[in-house]
């Protein structure tokens, strides 16, 4: 099973529980990054929910340029209102925490790689796209 593969199954666990992580990950994201609190006070939580949907589609686009696009746009569009690198990844790992937490004692070593990997290789992108703005 690839790790996109996992990732998506502890997604849909999650759901199958009617758990929804949005709030606990802009908890945590909020705790680990204060200065994104003054950049999102004007999102709603409908506006935060669809942040979420959008990192989900970048976690589970399969690689290439369709891919590389969308994390080009993002990055452009978010860094032109202050967004830092840095953010993207207190957000990746706010969400990873937030869905292992939903998991629970389910949660197993290979989720935890999949997941690891794959926020490294998303940071590699976005810091790409950083390095070129």
């Amino acid at each position: 099973m690839s790790d996109i593969d996992t990732i998506l199954e502890t997604l849909e666990l999650v759901a199958e529980d009617g758990i929804d992580v949005t709030a606990a990950t802009y908890e945590d994201y909020f705790k680990v990054s204060p200065e994104s609190i003054k950049l999102m006070e004007h999102m709603d939580h409908l506006m935060r929910g669809r942040m979420l949907n959008a990192l989900i589609m970048m976690v589970m686009m399969p690689e290439g340029t369709p891919k590389k696009d969308v994390i080009h746009f993002e990055v452009k569009t978010h860094s032109a209102n202050g967004v830092k690198s840095i953010m993207y990844l207190q957000l990746f790992q706010s969400f990873h925490k937030a869905v292992k937490s939903a998991l629970g004692d389910n949660w197993t070593s290979d989720q935890e790689g999949a997941w690891k990997r794959e926020i490294t290789q998303l940071m590699e992108k976005i810091e790409r796209n950083f390095a070129t703005l």
